[in-house]
């Protein structure tokens, strides 16, 4: 499928009084007031950004800063749209292409254990029916969390890779024509096949039918829409689903992206669902309107291929250092897509933190068994470390790419070897090795994640 580029004009420029106050007050850059002044004239001008396109890291909280609802944040995905289409995609974001070969998917299928093999490969193969549950690209890769809960008898779940969590991921990397064009080939396949219903695991992709596809990209879905998290706090309020046990956790709560997009909604219910539970709340310094990134965003604003993991963990870390500043015993994310990034971070900083998504303190309070030891999540960690490193030392010899194909087909997802990547995943078994790699990788960081410019200049 060919993808066109589209003139976007999502920013508005006549309300926009040039204040700079949305990068000055963003809690990722927080820039000084006369460059974050800078910054959006250059933005608003189409001249070249000197900060925000390459430290940006994508997090929604610019629009709810602007003082004129000015959307600042979409100004920054149309001047990424515009780089995308003069550079490309860099090479690492291969791995994130479920319909690329290598992708991390289908690599992670030799990785996985007959089980959980099995139970994905029946929501990959499962026929839509009119009410689906949609499982998620993300959720894929620590799909024991859900798997063979009783929460799933109430749906249908299918895990449709090439819906790309409808666009959600390239979204926020500015990769606007690209998720126009997956928004369609989602309604369609929603459409041929009579679906009527659509529960997403992700609010990402709640908000991206609701509101990105609908009013952004003029792709309007006839589904019926219902909120996951919503739809268990129903349940439970009408006596369908009944908690078995409290639990005693202590735990703070890492606010992903998405749950900025419309206007607190997202993280409220989460926080009244975990309540639920009987968990005890322990608030990071940044939260909700200001809740920093679990760090994949900073890929969004690359400008040097061979930083952007760096800067990625970089994020990570800065995450996990607020987490663990409030004496918690765990992060709970509610969010797919953050939980294989703060997995992979638990264990590359060595944090003594346990991780959980929501959905499984809602298990446990139901009475479901689910790995508290964390055993095969830790196991899944260094499943996902292996394959980025993988792509690490790939992405070296590769130049940026064009996303041309969307959709999924068998020959796509046709089975490989993999041999060396097995090789790596055996290695990094050996605790020795798994100790040098962090040891490694943190001599690494602060030298190879990309710099940030006004503070070494001590404005």
């Amino acid at each position: 499928m060919s993808v066109k580029q589209n003139q976007w004009n999502l920013f508005d420029t006549e309300a926009c009084t040039r204040c700079g106050e949305c990068f000055h007050k963003c809690p990722e850059m927080s820039l000084p007031l006369e460059i974050a002044k800078q910054e959006i004239n250059a933005l608003i001008d189409g001249q070249d950004s000197k900060h925000v396109l390459y430290h940006c890291t994508t997090c929604f909280s610019c629009n709810l800063i602007c003082p004129h609802d000015c959307k600042p944040y979409e100004l920054i995905l149309q001047r990424w749209n515009e780089l995308y289409w003069k550079r490309g995609a860099p090479p690492i974001y291969r791995f994130v292409c479920p319909t690329m070969e290598s992708n991390i998917w289908q690599m992670l299928e030799v990785l996985m254990p007959e089980d959980e093999k099995v139970e994905v490969q029946k929501w990959m193969n499962q026929d839509l029916k009119e009410e689906v549950l949609l499982i998620g690209n993300y959720t894929h890769l620590f799909s024991f969390i859900i798997g063979n809960s009783k929460l799933l008898d109430y749906f249908t779940p299918v895990d449709l890779l090439d819906q790309w969590e409808c666009g959600a991921y390239l979204y926020q990397g500015g990769y606007l024509d690209v998720v126009k064009e997956i928004g369609k080939n989602c309604k369609s396949t929603f459409d041929s096949h009579g679906v009527k219903t659509v529960v997403p695991f992700l609010d990402a992709v709640q908000y991206m039918i609701d509101t990105i596809h609908s009013k952004e990209m003029d792709v309007k879905f006839n589904q019926k829409i219902i909120n996951f998290n919503k739809w268990i706090l129903d349940k439970i309020e009408n006596g369908d689903l009944i908690f078995q046990k409290k639990l005693d956790f202590k735990v703070t709560i890492h606010d992903n992206c998405y749950s900025k997009a419309d206007g607190g909604l997202y993280w409220n219910t989460a926080r009244d669902l975990i309540k639920k539970t009987g968990c005890e709340i322990i608030e990071m310094e940044h939260i909700k309107e200001n809740a920093l990134c679990c760090g994949f965003g900073a890929g969004a604003s690359w400008k040097n291929k061979n930083r952007i993991v760096f800067d990625i963990l970089a994020g990570a870390k800065r995450k996990y250092e607020e987490a663990e500043a409030t004496g918690a015993d765990a992060i709970v994310t509610y969010c797919g897509g953050c939980l294989y990034l703060l997995w992979a971070a638990n264990e590359l900083f060595s944090s003594n933190l346990k991780v959980f998504h929501s959905i499984e303190l809602v298990r446990m309070a139901l009475g479901e068994k689910i790995d508290i030891n964390q055993k095969m999540h830790k196991k899944r960690a260094w499943d996902i470390i292996t394959i980025i490193s993988y792509h690490i030392f790939k992405g070296l010899s590769k130049d940026p790419f064009r996303i041309e194909d969307l959709e999924f087909t068998e020959e796509k997802w046709k089975q490989k070897k993999f041999r060396f990547l097995r090789f790596m995943r055996w290695c990094f078994r050996s605790r020795v090795i798994q100790f040098l790699f962090r040891k490694i990788f943190g001599f690494l960081l602060p030298r190879m994640k990309t710099k940030r410019e006004w503070e070494n200049d001590g404005e």
